[in-house]
């Protein structure tokens, strides 16, 4: 067993070092089993950052799903994160189509940056 008195095993295991092998480490290692709460931080980190993106264009998020369901945040988020327009958006759409197609030219904007979209998974109920 790892002690904290500064040996290689201990550093070794991050039992000095504080890193998330440590029992007193990283928060995520002190989660473990709690994947619900896990979740909740993450979506709650990615809902700030994306209010901070979005400051500039006075618009904040209170809630993923909701506030991108009709695009129009996505489209600003997009054109912050590129420094550019996205093209013309309907900034306030009236059904699902218009919705739709905000959606899709944020996507296509992204496309067009070749940027790949990673890891991205199904973490709401639509």
């Amino acid at each position: 067993m790892p002690d904290d008195t500064g040996s290689s095993d201990a550093m070794m295991l991050g039992g000095a070092s504080g890193d998330a092998r440590s029992p007193r480490g990283h928060a995520a290692f002190s989660m473990r089993g709690t994947d619900d709460r896990w979740v909740v931080i993450q979506l709650n980190t990615f809902r700030n950052w994306v209010s901070e993106q979005l400051r500039r264009s006075n618009c904040e998020i209170e809630d993923l799903q909701m506030d991108f369901s009709d695009g129009t945040k996505l489209c600003k988020l997009v054109e912050a994160l590129q420094g550019k327009s996205v093209g013309r958006f309907v900034p306030r759409p009236m059904n699902q189509l218009q919705a739709l197609e905000n959606c899709t030219i944020a996507l296509a904007a992204i496309t067009r940056d070749n940027i790949k979209l990673v890891n991205i998974g199904r973490c709401f109920n639509f």
